[in-house]
């Protein structure tokens, strides 16, 4: 009986043992499977973060780069601008120098062709929006007759051994437009109508003028006109030659009028009905000129 008890508590001891070490197996086994899932939360949560500042990362330099290409696009836009600009400046200017010049070659061309020449009006049209400008450009040509009227006074301080008191007068010149032109050299005809009195051979002498001739113009600056017709009381040569004014009061004033200044010279085959003398007389002329 002894043997039976001592069996059973043995047996008992055996199963307390055994039961005690299962339970602390399964205490290690959750205290383990505990830590290993702390350490995955851990390391998941690294991940994460990981993740996160990488993507934050990507989303900077994405966000860099943009803006890196928009402000040189921009940049590159404003340089494209400025030389536009810079370009249409030029042009401009170029196109306003060739108008200009343009301007210039009509205006000597109508004046070499004695027509009147206006220069371009411009019309500007408004509304809400735009303002639209029309610029005409036009010769006007009225058709000038081409006449010239002048006239000449002169006073003499030679003249020939008849004479005793140098003759002082004046004369109408009406210059036509008919002649030729030839490089520098323009020849037109002209008459002329005048009177001189003055003294030969110590009696009054009233010698009148009238005759046809030709008037020279260089290069509208020197110019020499002679015509033969009547002075006194027989044939005669009268000669003017001096300076024109032209290219300062018609070309550079605009003004309808010239003056010349010269030397005037008369010579006359017979200078009254008085004798048979022919003489000879000249002074400092001056003419004014009216065109029409």
């Amino acid at each position: 009986m002894t043997k039976n008890i001592l069996t059973r508590f043995l047996t008992a001891v055996l199963l307390c043992t055994t039961t005690v070490l299962a339970q602390d197996e399964q205490d290690v086994d959750a205290i383990e499977k505990a830590r290993q899932a702390k350490e995955a939360a851990e390391k998941a949560a690294a991940e994460a973060s990981a993740a996160t500042e990488a993507a934050i990362e990507a989303a900077a330099q994405k966000a860099a780069k943009e803006a890196r290409e928009t402000a040189k696009r921009k940049k590159e836009e404003e340089e494209a601008r400025k030389l536009a600009e810079a370009k249409a400046a030029e042009e401009a200017e170029l196109d306003a120098a060739a108008t200009a010049a343009a301007e210039e070659a009509k205006r000597k061309m109508a004046e070499e062709l004695g027509l009147e020449y206006e220069s371009p009006e411009s019309d500007v049209a408004a509304d809400t929006d735009t303002t639209v400008s029309d610029t005409t450009e036009e010769f006007v040509a009225r058709e000038p007759l081409g006449f010239n009227a002048g006239f000449t006074g002169s006073v003499g301080f030679i003249n020939g051994s008849y004479i005793t008191n140098t003759p002082v007068g004046g004369s109408l010149v009406i210059t036509t437009p008919y002649g030729y032109k030839a490089g520098p050299l323009n020849l037109t005809f002209s008459l002329v109508l005048g009177s001189y009195n003055g003294e030969g051979n110590d009696e009054p002498l009233e010698a009148l003028l009238y005759g046809l001739g030709a008037n020279a113009v260089l290069a509208e600056f020197v110019f020499s006109e002679t015509h033969i017709g009547n002075i006194g009381a027989g044939l005669g040569v009268r000669n003017f030659t001096g300076v024109s004014l032209e290219r300062l009061l018609k070309k550079g004033l605009n003004l309808p009028v010239n003056v010349l200044v010269g030397g005037e010279g008369f010579l006359a085959t017979k200078a009254d009905d008085v004798s048979e003398n022919s003489t000879y007389w000249g002074g400092l002329g001056v003419r004014l000129d009216y065109s029409f």
